[in-house]
C-alpha cells in the first residue's frame, strides 16, 4: 500500500485527515497485509476489522535482492533446526498478534540446498500454524521455481507445485491469459480454490485487465473455477481523485459484485452502526460528544453490503446504498440509501446483509434510521428465512411462499420489564432527527437469511417517489441474552504513570489551565465476550484545593478514546498545576458498550480517581 499508508500503525487510533479505508469485507475471504519489510505484522485495527467481519487476515514473509538471498541461504541451506526456528517465530508471532497465517513471498533465487529445504519450511510452518492458530492459512506467492531459479510463471505448473503441495495454497503472478488458466486445471485437481490468481489492479505488465477492467481478469478466473487474488487495490485511493475515493471504491467494487460471492453473519447478537472506523466527528447517539477528525480502524463496525440495483422493466426504479461521513447516530458515518419508487411499483428494498443464523425462538430487531428531505415513505426493515419446510413462524406476517420467505415483522408494543433499556427509544423522535422502531419475532426451526430495508410508497400515492433515508443502526439480537445482568467494570488501576509540566500553562479555553502532562496506563477487568468496545472518559478536575479532597461536584466527563482490550494508555493529557500544600484530582471513567448496543448508565462506570500534589519547596 503505497509503501505503507503509516496512519493504520496507532492502536488506539489518530487524527488522520481522509485517510484509506477498505469496507467491502463482505466480498473477500482473505486479507494480506503487505509490505517490503521481511517481516509484516498487520497493523491490530486491521486485523480487528478483519475478523469483525469473518475474514482471515495474514501477514507477509518477503527476502528480496542479494540481502534476502543470503538471509535464505542462513536459515534454509543448513540443517532443520535453523528453517524451523524461523517457522517457529512466524507462529509465535501470528498467535501474539491474534492474526491468521503468512504469505510466503521469495523474491531471489535459492542455492540447491536451500531450495531443497524450502517445501520441508512450508510443511512445517503449515502444520506448526493449523496446530497453534484455528483456522490458519500459509500461502505461496508465484516466484521461485524448484530448480532455485526466481523465475515467475504465471500459472501452477510442474515447476512450483512442489510449494503448493507444501501449504495451504498458491498466487499467481499476474501476467497470465486464459492458456495458462486451462493449464492450471489439470495441475489444481481437486484443489483448484487453493489456487489464487493473481490479479494486479495497477494493470502493470501484460495482463487481461486491472484498474476498472479488472472485472475482465474476474470473469476468467471464475469461467475456470479459481480462486482470485487482488493485488493493491487501493489503486483507487493512491491514482484518483481523493476527494472521490469512496465514489471510485463503491464503483470498483460493484464492477467485480457478480464474481464475488459474499459471506454471511453467522452469530447472535448482530448490531452495527455503519461506522467506518473514521470520520470528522465522533457521535454516541445522536449526541456529539467530540468534534475533528479521528481514525481507528478497530472501531470500523460491521459493513453492508454497497452498490447501486435498478428494478427489472422500464420504470426507472432504482435503489443506491453507499457509505456518508456527514451524519451519524453511533460513530463517525451512517448508510445513506438513495432511491426511486416508479408510479407502477408500490415498493422497492435492497438487501443489506446476508445472515445464516439458526434462529433463537424470539428475536428483537432495532432500526435507526430518518429521512432526508420532504419524502413520505414508509422505511421498514425486512428479512428472510430459510428452510421453510419445517420453519414454524408466529408473530410475523409472511410477503410471498417461497423457499426464501420474506418477512415484515411486528413492531414490538409492550416491551418485557428486562429490556427495558434496550427498548428505551423505540418508537420515539430522537435528537437530530433520528427515529428508532424495534420489532419481535417468533420464529422455530428457522434460518435468518437476508436482512432487508423497504421502502414503501405513501397511501394513496400514484406518483414517482424519490426518497433520501440515512440509516443510523440495526440490531437483531437473541431476547435471552438481553436477560442476562451485564457485568461490571472492576479492578481498575493505573501503571506505568508519568507527570511533566506542560510547555504553557495557559488556558486552552475548555477546562482548568493546563500545567501539567499526565501520561498513564489505564487497566481494568471485563469479560470481553459482553462488549464491543469501550469508552474511554476523564473529568479533569481542578487544582488549587486542600489535601485530601474529595469529588468537586458533578463535570460532564471528555471523551478520550476508544479501547477494544482491557487497559488504555493515556498521554500527555492537560491537568491542572496543584499549588505547594494542596492537592489537584482528575477521575477517569470507563464505559462498557454492550454487544446488544444500549446505553449504560454513568452511575454503572468503571472510575478511578488520582489525587496529586506539588512536593514542598
Amino acid at each position: 500500500m503505497m509503501g505503507g499508508y503509516l496512519d493504520d500503525k496507532f492502536i488506539q487510533g489518530s487524527a488522520a485527515q481522509n485517510p484509506y479505508s477498505f469496507y467491502h469485507w463482505q466480498y473477500i475471504d482473505i486479507f494480506v497485509y503487505f509490505s517490503h519489510h521481511t517481516v509484516t505484522i498487520p497493523p491490530v485495527g486491521w486485523t480487528n476489522a478483519a475478523h469483525r467481519h469473518g475474514v482471515c487476515m495474514l501477514g507477509t514473509f518477503i527476502t528480496e535482492w542479494q540481502e534476502g538471498g543470503q538471509l535464505c541461504e542462513a536459515f534454509l541451506a543448513g540443517d532443520e533446526h535453523s528453517y524451523r526456528a524461523v517457522a517457529d517465530q512466524l507462529v509465535l508471532i501470528a498467535q501474539f498478534f491474534r492474526f491468521d497465517g503468512w504469505l510466503i513471498n521469495i523474491e531471489n533465487s535459492l542455492s540447491l540446498a536451500a531450495v531443497g529445504n524450502m517445501p520441508h519450511f512450508l510443511q512445517y510452518l503449515t502444520t506448526q500454524l493449523h496446530q497453534q492458530v484455528p483456522g490458519g492459512l500459509v500461502l505461496w506467492y508465484d516466484s521461485v521455481v524448484s530448480s532455485g531459479q526466481l523465475k515467475w510463471q504465471d500459472e501452477l505448473n510442474e515447476h512450483n507445485r512442489v510449494f503448493f503441495d507444501s501449504c495451504d495454497g498458491f498466487f499467481t503472478n499476474y501476467n497470465w491469459q486464459e492458456g495458462h488458466l486451462e493449464r492450471m486445471q489439470g495441475q489444481a485437481g481437486e484443489r483448484q480454490a487453493d489456487v489464487y490468481v493473481g490479479v494486479d489492479v495497477f494493470a502493470r505488465g501484460n495482463v487481461v485487465g486491472g484498474r476498472f477492467d479488472t472485472n475482465k481478469s474476474l470473469e476468467l478466473i471464475r469461467k475456470h473455477g479459481f480462486s482470485a487474488a487482488l493485488f493493491a487495490p487501493g489503486w483507487v485511493y493512491e491514482c484518483l481523485e481523493k476527494k472521490d475515493f469512496f465514489q471510485n471504491q463503491d464503483k470498483f467494487w460493484s464492477l467485480l459484485a457478480r464474481y464475488l460471492p459474499t459471506h454471511s453473519i453467522c452469530s447472535l447478537p448482530f448490531v452495527t452502526s455503519f461506522c467506518m472506523g473514521m470520520g470528522a466527528r465522533r457521535v454516541c447517539y445522536g449526541q456529539e460528544v467530540a468534534v475533528g477528525p479521528w481514525y481507528h480502524p478497530s472501531a470500523q463496525e460491521i459493513q453492508p453490503l454497497f452498490g447501486e440495483h435498478r428494478l427489472e422493466g422500464d420504470g426507472g426504479g432504482w435503489v443506491k446504498t453507499l457509505s456518508c461521513l456527514a451524519d451519524a447516530w453511533n460513530g463517525g458515518s451512517s448508510l445513506l440509501i438513495e432511491g426511486v419508487i416508479p408510479p407502477e411499483v408500490g415498493e422497492v428494498a435492497v438487501r443489506l446483509f446476508s445472515l445464516q443464523v439458526p434462529v433463537p425462538p424470539r428475536v428483537f430487531l432495532s432500526l435507526v434510521y430518518k429521512l432526508e428531505g420532504p419524502s413520505n415513505v414508509r422505511v421498514a426493515l425486512e428479512l428472510t428465512t430459510g428452510d421453510a419446510g419445517s420453519c414454524h413462524i408466529g408473530g410475523i406476517c409472511p410477503l410471498n411462499a417461497e423457499t426464501s420467505c420474506r418477512h415484515s415483522p411486528q413492531p414490538l408494543q409492550v416491551p418485557p420489564t428486562k429490556l427495558a433499556r434496550w427498548v428505551g427509544r423505540c418508537g420515539q423522535q430522537l435528537s437530530g432527527g433520528w427515529v428508532q422502531r424495534c420489532y419481535e419475532v417468533n420464529l422455530q426451526g428457522c434460518l435468518l437469511g437476508d436482512l432487508l430495508v423497504s421502502f414503501q410508497r405513501p397511501p394513496g400515492s400514484q406518483k414517482e417517489e424519490n426518497f433520501v433515508c440515512r440509516l443510523g443502526e440495526i440490531q437483531v439480537v437473541d431476547a435471552k441474552s438481553l436477560l442476562a445482568p451485564l457485568p461490571q467494570v472492576q479492578s481498575i488501576s493505573l501503571s506505568h504513570v508519568r507527570w511533566q509540566p506542560a510547555a504553557s500553562s495557559a488556558s486552552s479555553g475548555e477546562g482548568p489551565p493546563a500545567g501539567l502532562r499526565l501520561s498513564c496506563t489505564l487497566h481494568w477487568s471485563f469479560p470481553l465476550s459482553h462488549v464491543r468496545c469501550f469508552r474511554l472518559h476523564c473529568c479533569p478536575g481542578t487544582g488549587g484545593g486542600p489535601l485530601g479532597r474529595g469529588p468537586l461536584g458533578p463535570e460532564k466527563p471528555k471523551l478520550l478514546g476508544l479501547a477494544f482490550v482491557n487497559q488504555y494508555r493515556i498521554v500527555d493529557l492537560a491537568v491542572a498545576t496543584a499549588g505547594p500544600g494542596q492537592g489537584g484530582r482528575v477521575e477517569f471513567l470507563v464505559e462498557p458498550v454492550p454487544r446488544e448496543g444500549f446505553l449504560v448508565p454513568q452511575a454503572e462506570w468503571g472510575r478511578a480517581a488520582v489525587q496529586y500534589s506539588m512536593p514542598s519547596t
